[in-house]
């Protein structure tokens, strides 16, 4: 055993002169921390996990709150309405009987006896008539008198009538109003003690993060260094096996290999681009020496700083790692998505370690690229990790590429970029999304579910170790629905039974698993509360329920906030919102903070500012920790964020003041055509019109020049 270390060993020294050599800390590798890399990355995942059943709790609550209050606030109405109609019925039935009155008295003053007979009043009428005429004229008018009476009698009785049925109607309803708003007040109180514990379950966390940062970031230098480790392993074999990486062009077709090299198989198909030998009775994957020295390149790149768009040697975009990875090879061009079409593409079930990896969707483009390694993994400039990282391939894997192929043999067209596609650059999911408030549908009709399992909680029955998603126990064959409009795709995946998939484009996706039914076709187009499936217990379930999740960019998300409020907030870095160590931001001035690419685009927007004004740029709130947007939400729920889902959790909006708190003003104008070009914008619901209008609310979208 010692002799065949040995061997590897020199076989690898002499092997590492073909490409570029490993980095330098790879020969002293630190100690490994007390943990597997797999509870080192939970341990600040579980406090994130943690938060996100809090804040779950609390959208829950708040949940039941505003739809009280919504209720109380219908009652109400419906309350006013009806005492506005029994007034009027009482009115009128007031009116009905002073008329009955007035005409009893008339009878009564003109001495006509309208309960007589016909005979007897012109018996009565004859002393006074001068003639038969006036006889018949006076019979006219009491029989006119006497329809009148017995008319306004009928009139006015049914008057009062209707006034009582209004008024025991108003009295229903007003106790209908009284006890909604009862029920408001209760759960309005409820909300304001949940806010009070999350708040101070999240102060608590605090203490928790420098150490589970600083325990993250030990863990991911053992990731590192775990596959760095692999890799020489595989290049010490390769040498033991006493071969010497051939050119890329020798292996690019499996039919005309070298001599003593045989075709490389995965999944049962031939790997073109690569080659396998035998050695010992062990087949050893040979991969062309281009593509050795691309991925030693990659591992040197470790433990670099991340940068927006950067491309070294200090600094490194996702673009910028991929592309020195690969130089002098090939040099990748300037966006991700002109490079799909350059490269040929290779069936993900064959990726090999050095290919190009693209994430993205066809709703959104292309986001993301990395350089492969074998487990699942790649090597990938991290903006959520701040860093060059060895991390796993997300489910939002477009393409894989492998440049040795050269052009594609078929042409291979890009899905279109859009604005949305910057949201989950690098690794970094979007830290905010609005759908629209109140524009999602509930995935099961009220009274149909309870709330079960929520988003984050851990446990092993979970292959990620957390629940992604939120779980409604139902009863078997209960309908499920699309909670907005989509296309549909369906799955069958062991862990879901019966799943059905729907893209809602700007890269985001529900799911729906466990179904005991799909009542959809694959690619049917549906709308917001369109029926899809019904609820089952099919997979991996514990019970009857609907695993409902949604997905950002491939990433699984809090669903509650969505349900609660049509948006939400994400994870960056591995924290929570409002969250953030001060240590992980970056100084502005008289106390106030931002995530640090948004504070250097905020101060070049501060200088051209006062360049214009000659004043500098005033601000009056920036990062609000969660205590923070608790304490506003409690004193202004109508205007404030629900807490754990506002922009300034993140460090990524500002309040500002100095005349650009008023529509209209010059520095507000000023700020609607130059913010936009430093990342700053002014979102739709904060405009003139918008459904809380907000001018001093800007938030931060991208670096400038960006």
């Amino acid at each position: 055993m010692g002799n065949q270390r040995g061997l590897r060993l020199a076989a690898l020294g002499v092997l590492l002169a073909v490409g570029t050599a490993v980095p330098a800390y790879a020969e002293d590798p630190t100690p490994p921390p007390p943990a597997s890399v797999t509870d080192v990355n939970r341990s600040l995942e579980e406090l994130q996990a943690e938060a996100a059943a809090v804040q779950a709790d609390f959208a829950k609550a708040t949940i039941a709150y505003t739809t009280a209050l919504k209720a109380a606030q219908v009652a109400e109405a419906a309350a006013k309405r009806s005492e506005q109609y029994a007034a009027a019925s009482k009115s009128k039935s007031d009116g009905e009987r002073r008329k009955l009155g007035l005409l009893t008295v008339q009878a009564y003053q003109t001495g006509i006896p309208t309960v007589m007979g016909a005979e007897s009043m012109l018996w009565s009428l004859a002393p006074i008539a001068e003639n038969l005429q006036e006889i018949a004229d006076r019979q006219t008018a009491i029989k006119q008198l006497g329809a009148n009476q017995v008319a306004q009698y009928k009139a006015a009785s049914a008057a009062e009538s209707a006034a009582g049925t209004a008024a025991a109607d108003a009295t229903a309803k007003r106790a209908a109003a009284d006890k909604a708003a009862e029920t408001a007040r209760k759960l309005s109180q409820e909300v304001q003690q949940k806010a009070a514990n999350a708040s101070m379950t999240m102060e608590g966390q605090l203490g928790d993060l420098a150490g589970a940062t600083q325990l993250s970031q030990q863990l991911q230098g053992s990731r590192n260094q775990q596959a760095l480790s692999r890799w020489r392993t595989y290049l010490a074999e390769l040498a033991a096996a006493g071969v010497k990486a051939p050119a890329a062009s020798t292996l690019k077709n499996p039919a005309k290999l070298p001599a003593g090299l045989k075709p490389l198989t995965a999944a049962g198909k031939t790997v073109p681009g690569a080659a396998a030998v035998t050695d010992g009775g062990r087949t050893v994957r040979v991969l062309p020496t281009e593509t050795i020295r691309a991925v030693n390149q990659a591992f040197a790149l470790l433990g670099k700083p991340y940068g927006v768009a950067a491309t070294g040697p200090d600094k490194y975009g996702c673009l910028g790692a991929a592309r020195v990875a690969w130089q002098p090879y090939t040099t990748l061009p300037n966006l991700v998505g002109k490079v799909y079409p350059d490269y040929q593409q290779v069936p993900a079930a064959s990726v090999q370690p050095g290919d190009l990896l693209l994430m993205g969707s066809r709703s959104v483009g292309l986001f993301h690229i990395g350089i492969a390694l074998d487990n699942g993994e790649m090597i990938a400039a991290d903006e959520a990790k701040g860093s060059v990282v060895v991390t796993s391939v997300p489910d939002s894997l477009y393409a894989a590429l492998r440049p040795t192929l050269g052009k594609p043999a078929k042409a291979q067209v890009a899905p279109a970029a859009t604005s949305e596609a910057y949201q989950f650059r690098c690794g970094n999911t979007a830290t905010s999304y609005e759908v629209g408030t109140g524009a999602w549908t509930w995935p099961i009709a009220d009274g149909g579910y309870q709330i079960g399992t929520p988003f984050g909680q851990p446990g092993a029955l979970w292959a990620s170790g957390i629940h992604t998603g939120q779980d409604f126990p139902a009863a078997v064959g209960t309908p499920v629905r699309a909670v907005a409009a989509g296309t549909v795709r369906v799955e069958h995946p062991a862990w879901a039974g019966n799943l059905v998939r729907i893209d809602h484009g700007d890269g985001l996706e529900t799911l729906y698993a466990h179904l005991s039914s799909i009542d959809v076709p694959d690619g049917t187009r549906v709308a917001a509360g369109d029926r899809i499936g019904a609820v089952g217990t099919e997979g991996n379930s514990t019970g009857p329920h609907l695993h409902f999740e949604v997905r950002l960019g491939g990433d699984a998300v809090n669903p509650m906030p969505f349900l609660a409020t049509g948006g939400t907030s994400l994870g960056w870095g591995g924290y929570s919102n409002g969250m953030i160590p001060a240590s992980k931001l970056c100084a502005l001035s008289n106390g106030h903070s931002l995530r640090c690419d948004a504070a250097a685009s905020y101060a070049q927007l501060a200088a051209a500012y006062e360049q214009r004004f000659g004043r500098k740029l005033c601000i009056t709130d920036s990062y609000r920790s969660y205590a923070a947007q608790v304490d506003l939400y409690g004193r202004k729920p109508s205007l404030a964020a629900l807490p754990g889902t506002s922009n300034h959790g993140w460090g990524l909006a500002v309040d500002l003041c100095g005349g650009i708190e008023r529509f209209g003003t010059a520095q507000y104008q000023w700020m609607v055509q130059h913010a936009t070009a430093y990342g700053w914008v002014h979102p739709a619901w904060a405009k003139q019109g918008g459904n809380r209008e907000e001018p001093w609310h800007w938030e931060f979208t991208r670096p400038a020049g960006a």
